[in-house]
């Protein structure tokens, strides 16, 4: 499943999600890679946990609430916890979105349920999302990254959700300019994932 969505915030919203990026570089500096990883829950608020100053955890929660929350109710039916990131000027290689720490451990692919990419300033060549075009994976499979013939490509664009099915092959093609993005994977409550990234 893949899904895009224009134009989902208001002016002042892209603002403060553009701040909120521009924070989590300098904690890029700062902290780990799994230290970096925000986690929310509005059922649960022991495992809602960020290296973000307030500002910038409120800025989230009012995305993730107001803006996402409602897209991701239109697919999925069960209650889920939101791990978030955000990922500025930066490419990345082929990954499928896991659970990091227990794909570490036992080399398994435990999955969310929904993976999303919202924009919020864009002004760059390049810098697409590319999806593999194959069979998602299983949950809790083990093995090599699928292989595939074609990919989708979608152009980042300000103010754009696009919203994927879990077990898909993806990468961000290199860029010139500025590419801010806001990554937002949905976990089952009941999911045993570690919370680490």
């Amino acid at each position: 499943m893949l899904h895009v969505i224009d134009r989902l915030l208001p002016e002042h919203d892209l603002q403060a999600l553009r701040q909120v990026c521009d924070d989590h570089g300098l904690l890029r500096d700062k902290l780990s890679g799994d230290e970096l990883f925000s986690w929310w829950s509005d059922h649960t608020p022991d495992r809602t946990r960020s290296p973000h100053r307030t500002e910038a955890i409120e800025v989230m929660h009012h995305y993730l609430n107001h803006h996402l929350r409602p897209v991701l109710t239109s697919f999925l039916d069960e209650g889920y916890d939101i791990e978030w990131w955000c990922n500025t000027n930066n490419d990345l290689d082929w990954h499928i979105d896991k659970d990091e720490a227990e794909g570490r451990r036992s080399g398994r692919y435990i999955l969310p349920l929904m993976s999303t990419v919202f924009y919020p300033h864009v002004s760059c060549a390049g810098g697409e999302l590319l999806l593999a075009d194959h069979p998602p994976i299983d949950n809790g499979s083990r093995g090599p990254l699928p292989q595939f013939r074609s990919v989708i490509t979608i152009p980042p664009v300000r103010n754009r959700l696009v919203i994927f099915s879990p077990g898909l092959l993806h990468r961000i093609n290199p860029l010139e300019g500025e590419r801010y993005s806001v990554a937002a994977n949905a976990w089952a409550h009941h999911n045993s994932v570690s919370f680490t990234g």
